[in-house]
C-alpha cells in the first residue's frame, strides 16, 4: 500500500513537472501566437507568412530570454533556470518585457491585425506588475501566462475571430490554466492565493489590452 502511494506521489510530480515546462511562461506566447495563426481567418495566409511570424515570436519571447536566462546563469547572478529566488528576478523580467514589446513590433510590421500587438503589450504589462509584486510577494507568473493566454482565447471567440471548433479551444484554455494552477500547488512552489492572484490579474489585463487598447 505504501509503495502504491509512492509511486503514486511520483507520477504526480512528473507530471507537475512536465506541466510547468510545457506550459513555462517562455513558450505560452507561441501557443498563444499558433492559436491566432491556424484557428482564426489569418489560416488563409501563405503557409510560409504563418510559419515566419510564429517562428519569430518563438525566437523573441522564447529563445531570447531563455538564453539571457542561462547566461546569467553562467555569471552567477540567478540561481537556477525557474528564477526561484524573487531577489533575482529583476534583470530577467526586465529583460522578458523587452522581448514582449519586441515581439509587438515584429507583428506591427507583418501587418497583423490590431489585436495582436496589443496581446503582447498585455503581455508586457503583466510581467512588468508581476516584477513589482515578486518583490514583496510570490505571484506565479506560470499561472499569469496560462491566464493571459485564456484571455486572449476567450476575445477571440466571443468577438467571432476564433472560428474553429471555439468552445472545444476555450473549454482546453480554461482547463490549462487549472492544470496549471494545481501543477504550481502541487509542487509548493506558490500558495492557492498566489496562483488565482496571477491567473485574475493577467487576464483582466490581457481582455482589457485587446478589447479598449
Amino acid at each position: 500500500m505504501i509503495e502504491q502511494e509512492t509511486q503514486a506521489n511520483k507520477a504526480a510530480a512528473t507530471t507537475a513537472h512536465i506541466l510547468s515546462d510545457v506550459f513555462s511562461p517562455l513558450l505560452t506566447p507561441t501557443y498563444a501566437m499558433a492559436a491566432t495563426l491556424w484557428l482564426t481567418n489569418l489560416r488563409y495566409l501563405p503557409s510560409g507568412v504563418l510559419w515566419w511570424a510564429l517562428v519569430g515570436v518563438f525566437l523573441i519571447t522564447c529563445f531570447l530570454p531563455a538564453s539571457f536566462i542561462f547566461w546569467l546563469m553562467r555569471k552567477g547572478k540567478v540561481s537556477d533556470t525557474c528564477i526561484s529566488n524573487p531577489r533575482q528576478r529583476f534583470i530577467p523580467y526586465s529583460f522578458a518585457i523587452a522581448c514582449y514589446v519586441g515581439a509587438a513590433i515584429f507583428v506591427v510590421v507583418l501587418h497583423a491585425p490590431g489585436w495582436m500587438p496589443r496581446f503582447f503589450l498585455g503581455a508586457a504589462v503583466v510581467t512588468a506588475l508581476s516584477m513589482l509584486i515578486t518583490k514583496w510577494w510570490k505571484i506565479s507568473a506560470h499561472a499569469a501566462s496560462a491566464g493571459g493566454v485564456a484571455a486572449l482565447i476567450y476575445w477571440l471567440v466571443f468577438n467571432g475571430y476564433l472560428n474553429t471548433a471555439p468552445m472545444l479551444w476555450l473549454t482546453a484554455s480554461f482547463l490549462i490554466v487549472g492544470f496549471v494552477a494545481w501543477a504550481r500547488l502541487y509542487l509548493n512552489h506558490h500558495t492557492p492565493t498566489q496562483v488565482l492572484a496571477g491567473a485574475v490579474m493577467a487576464f483582466i489585463i490581457e481582455y482589457s489590452a485587446v478589447t479598449f487598447f
